[in-house]
C-alpha cells in the first residue's frame, strides 16, 4: 500500500492532524501463476527439448493470458465511471526452480479515496 496524490506515483506529502491532502491510497499487487516444469527423470536424464518447448509455450501463453486479462478484463471490475484505475508493472518468467516455473505480474491499483471530516478542508 501507498499513498498517492499523484497515481501512480508515491506522495511524499507531510501529513498532519491539522490538514486533509487529496491523497488515495493505492496497491501494488504480484499476481503468480506457477506450473509444473520439467525436470529430470528417475534416471538422471534431462528433458527432451520437446517437453522443454511445450514448457516454454505453456509459460508464454500464460503470460499473455494474464496481460490480456488485466488489459481487457480488469477496468470492468469497479463500479466507476471510468472503470478501474490502475497501472501495468514488470511482467517476468520465474523459474524453472524448484520444478516449478511461471510468471510474476506487478499491477498497482488507486483505491477509493478518504473524504475529509466534515469541517476540514482538503
Amino acid at each position: 500500500m501507498i499513498p498517492t496524490s499523484n497515481f501512480p506515483a508515491d506522495t511524499r506529502d507531510v501529513f498532519g492532524s491539522k490538514n486533509c491532502l487529496p491523497v488515495r491510497p493505492a496497491a501494488e499487487f504480484l499476481i503468480t501463476l506457477l506450473r509444473c516444469a520439467p525436470s529430470p527423470d528417475e534416471q538422471g536424464c534431462p528433458p527432451t527439448c520437446e517437453e522443454l518447448e511445450t514448457a516454454a509455450r505453456v509459460v508464454a501463453v500464460d503470460a499473455a493470458t494474464v496481460w490480456n486479462a488485466l488489459q481487457c478484463c480488469f477496468p470492468g471490475t469497479s463500479q466507476a465511471r471510468r472503470g478501474q484505475v490502475f497501472v501495468m508493472g514488470q511482467q517476468r518468467v520465474v523459474g524453472p526452480e524448484g520444478q516449478c516455473v511461471g510468471i510474476e505480474q506487478r499491477v498497482t491499483v488507486a483505491l477509493p479515496s478518504c473524504k475529509c471530516p466534515e469541517g476540514e478542508s482538503p
